[in-house]
């Protein structure tokens, strides 16, 4: 199963995908689009090409935990592409993530740094999600662990 990461910005959304027998993300494609129909048909399209079932959208949590104004873009967004197409859409906290790819990114050419910081940013927000499939999984062995020793 391929899993879509996407980093949904004004101006730029960046795409990634993971295949989840494998667990390693890569980046994908930078979709230069503020218009919201245009980021719908180019996601419409990479979900048909890549026969996606899952897409995980990052939310830009406060660091208190808190969303945005911008998480209601996101979820309104998300909405909107649902209504085209048949996937799951699952929302991770993303906060940091924008940082953590310009850091990742630092001393590169400015260039180099618009054109990959949001792709970056969509595969740690694919990171984020593994991580959190991998938390939920290991509590339920501890469950099942402790359901054995009672």
């Amino acid at each position: 199963m391929i899993v879509l990461g996407v980093d949904f910005g004004k101006k730029r959304t960046g795409t990634a995908y993971v295949d989840m027998e494998i667990k390693i993300p890569f980046t994908l494609k930078l979709i230069e689009e503020s218009n919201a129909r245009k980021v719908k048909r180019a996601l419409m399209d990479i979900i048909e090409e890549k026969n996606i079932k899952t897409v995980v959208f990052g939310l830009p949590l406060s660091d208190s935990g808190v969303e945005s104004e911008w998480c209601f873009e996101i979820r309104r967004f998300s909405e909107f592409l649902l209504k085209s197409v048949n996937v799951d859409v699952i929302f991770v906290d993303e906060y940091g993530t924008s940082k953590e790819a310009e850091f990742i990114l630092r001393g590169k050419k400015k260039s180099v740094k618009k054109n990959n910081t949001d792709n970056l940013s969509a595969v740690l927000i694919l990171e984020n999600y593994l991580n959190m499939l991998r938390l939920k999984e290991n509590k339920k062995v501890i469950e099942d662990i402790n359901e054995k020793n009672d």
